[in-house]
């Protein structure tokens, strides 16, 4: 025996390799979390739009090039900045406190989700129902904080209680900061 049968037998090349069976549970194929965030991104804007009175126009301009963006750089960058448009959208929106903001509050945060899931899941990627539904626990938690607030802050919009926006402030600062403390999507356990 030579030297380099005797490698091949202790690295067990001369013995064939055992058979191993993988099971997964159901899967959501990676090219839907792409489609599904470049769609949200015009409907947040659309939806925005629709409680102001921004110009149809600048509208579809805004709506056409944040479409784009994340199409072309599906991530957190495009679906963050669609938020801020977003926002800024919503500075026309009449009175103190427009109650749609309750339900576009809850949009906004599924379309960061979108875009962080289209980051990171390739087109052909799989991703198992049970993934999703460790991080939806969370994503529930903080919707629903939020829709919270917002509905404490619709309660008392127009009235003059400034310890409560602040004390809204601070549990709306409390729960992003729980929220995207660490690496957003992290499971929180050490590697």
């Amino acid at each position: 025996m030579n030297l380099e049968d005797a490698i091949r037998r202790l690295r067990g090349e001369d013995r064939p390799l055992p058979w191993v069976i993988v099971g997964h549970g159901r899967t959501v194929p990676g090219w839907a979390f792409r489609t599904v965030f470049v769609l949200a991104v015009p409907a947040l804007v659309l939806a925005t739009a629709s409680r102001t009175t921004a110009a149809t126009g600048f509208v579809a301009t805004l709506a056409l090039a944040l479409t784009a963006w994340a199409a072309a750089r599906p991530a957190a960058g495009s679906a963050q900045g669609t938020v801020v448009a977003c926002a800024f959208l919503l500075l026309g929106s009449p009175g103190p406190f427009d109650p749609a903001t309750l339900a576009l509050a809850p949009a906004a945060y599924v379309v960061v989700r979108l875009g962080w899931w289209a980051a990171h899941v390739r087109w052909h990627t799989r991703v198992e129902l049970a993934a999703l539904a460790r991080s939806g626990l969370r994503d529930a938690v903080v919707i629903g904080a939020t829709t919270a607030v917002g509905t404490l802050a619709w309660a008392v919009a127009g009235r003059p209680v400034s310890a409560i926006v602040a004390l809204g402030t601070a549990a709306l600062a409390a729960v992003a900061w729980l929220a995207l403390r660490r690496d957003d999507g992290a499971s929180g356990e050490s590697s």
